[in-house]
C-alpha cells in the first residue's frame, strides 16, 4: 500500500465532526451494450493522452471517425454477453463494494462520520459529479482509492492527473488523499490466495495457474512506468503464498489493442502454447482487476476458454473470479481504507 497526499492545506479534520469522503475509482464502462454508447465510452477513453501516447491531431480523428465506429459494434456484442440486469459487472461489483464498505465503516470506532461513494474515471457515474457531491455533503477531505492494485500511469496516473485539474479550478480545494497502490499489501496477498485455495476446494488444481493481467505497451515501460514490475511483484507474493500446494504459476498479459509492442507473454499465447506442451488443465486468475468485467468475463472465461479447449485440444480451463465483493477482498480493502484515514480524525 502506498498512500499520498495532494493538499494545500492542513489534512488534520479538527472538529472530528465534519464527515470525510471515500471514493472508489474504477475505470469505466458504457451505460448499456449499445453500439451507441459504447462508440461513446470508447471515445472518451481512448481520447486519454495517458491511455494513447500519440499526438492528438493525429490520433482522435483516427479515433473517433474511424476506430470507434468499426470497434463499436463487435465490443457491443461482447457486452451482453456479460451483462447484468444491474448493468455492466464492472458497474454493478463496483456498487457493491462501495455500499459493503459503507456498512463496515458504520460499524467501526471511526471518530468522523464517512461516506463511501464510487466513481469512473470514463463514464457514469462521473468523477467529477461525485467529488462535487461529496463536498456538497460537507466532505472538506476525500480518500481516492483507484480500484487498481498495480500502479501505471495510463490508469491510476490519469486519476491523480484528474484530481490535481479539480483542485486548480477551486478557489477552496478539498484537502485529497489517495492509495497510489496496493500491489504488495498482506491483505490484499491474502485475499488473492484465499479466493484461489477456495476455488480449489471445489475443482482440481490444475496443472498451471496463470496470472493474467491487463497488457500496456513497451514504450510505456521504457519510460519508466512501474506497471510491469508491480505485476510480477504481486505474483511472486502470491506464490509463496501458494507454494504448498505445488502448482506452477505464471504471467501473462491480455487486451493488446493497435500494432505497437506491448508487454509480454500474451495470455492467449501462453494458452496455445499449454495446449501444444501437452498441459490439459489451466486456471487463469487476474489479480490486476479489482472486480470482474468484460475482461475477465468475456476475453477470458469465454475467450480463451473457447481457444484452449475447441481450438487447441485443450481438456479444461477454468476462470477464477476476481475477489470483487466477497469477504476476503472487502477485509483487505477495508484495512487499506482505515490505514489510510489515520490522522485524519
Amino acid at each position: 500500500m502506498n498512500q499520498q497526499e495532494i493538499t494545500t492545506t492542513t489534512s488534520t479534520n479538527l472538529s472530528c465532526n465534519k464527515p470525510i469522503g471515500i471514493l472508489l475509482v474504477n475505470l469505466g464502462t458504457p451505460t448499456e451494450p449499445t453500439p451507441k454508447a459504447v462508440e461513446a465510452y470508447l471515445n472518451e477513453f481512448l481520447s486519454d493522452p495517458k491511455v494513447v501516447e500519440l499526438p492528438a491531431f493525429l490520433w482522435r480523428p483516427l479515433l473517433k471517425f474511424v476506430i470507434s465506429p468499426r470497434r463499436s459494434k463487435p465490443v457491443a456484442e461482447n457486452y451482453k454477453l456479460v451483462w447484468t440486469d444491474d448493468g455492466s459487472p464492472l458497474f454493478a461489483l463496483t456498487k457493491a463494494q462501495a455500499d459493503d464498505l459503507q456498512t463496515r465503516l458504520d460499524a467501526t470506532n471511526i471518530a468522523a462520520p464517512v461516506i463511501v461513494d464510487f466513481a469512473m474515471r470514463y463514464g457514469e457515474p462521473r468523477l467529477n459529479e461525485k467529488l462535487d457531491g461529496l463536498r456538497a455533503r460537507g466532505c472538506e477531505e476525500i480518500l481516492v482509492v483507484p480500484m487498481y492494485p498495480q500502479f501505471s500511469g495510463s490508469t491510476t496516473g490519469t486519476i491523480l492527473d484528474y484530481l490535481g485539474r479539480y483542485n486548480a479550478a477551486l478557489r477552496d480545494p478539498v484537502n485529497f488523499r489517495y492509495v497510489k497502490h496496493y500491489t504488495d499489501d498482506p491483505g490484499y496477498i491474502e485475499a488473492l490466495a484465499q479466493s484461489v485455495e477456495a476455488f480449489w476446494a471445489n475443482n482440481p488444481k490444475p496443472e498451471r495457474l496463470l496470472l493474467s493481467y491487463h497488457g500496456l505497451p513497451q514504450a510505456m515501460v521504457d519510460k519508466g512506468d512501474p506497471y510491469f514490475d508491480h505485476c510480477h511483484l504481486t505474483a511472486k507474493l502470491l506464490s509463496e503464498r501458494l507454494a504448498e500446494h505445488g502448482v506452477k504459476l505464471e504471467v501473462s498479459f491480455q487486451s493488446r489493442f493497435g500494432k505497437a509492442k506491448w508487454i509480454g507473454p500474451s495470455t492467449e499465447d501462453m494458452i496455445r502454447k499449454y495446449a501444444k506442451e501437452g498441459i490439459k488443465t489451466v486456471q487463469v486468475i487476474c489479480p490486476g482487476f479489482s472486480v470482474d468485467c468484460l475482461e475477465t468475463l468475456e476475453e477470458i472465461a469465454i475467450g480463451c476458454k473457447a481457444i484452449f479447449e475447441q481450438e487447441e485440444g485443450g481438456e479444461e480451463l477454468l476462470y477464477i473470479p476476481c475477489l470483487n465483493a466477497d469477504e476476503a477482498g472487502m477485509n483487505a480493502l477495508q484495512t487499506i481504507v482505515e490505514n489510510n484515514l489515520k490522522g485524519w480524525c
